[in-house]
């Protein structure tokens, strides 16, 4: 389903790049996003909460098989 999500994102060229914020302490979504090839890029504080800034740039997107 995120690699659909992804694929709708990009569908709009003049879409470059993705952000979310996962907890920074959720294990598993943070590893979730680094496999689809999203890159943690800051450690911000949201209301409270410690996130990881994660980033997905087209050119980066991995090919489809």
């Amino acid at each position: 389903m995120m690699e659909r999500a992804i694929e709708r994102c990009f569908a709009d060229p003049s879409v470059h790049t993705i952000l979310l914020d996962p907890l920074a302490s959720n294990d598993r979504a943070n590893r979730f996003y680094e496999r689809l090839g999203f890159e943690c890029v800051a450690k911000r504080d949201f209301q409270g909460h410690q996130c990881c800034v994660y980033r997905l740039q087209r050119e980066r997107v991995p090919a489809a098989n």
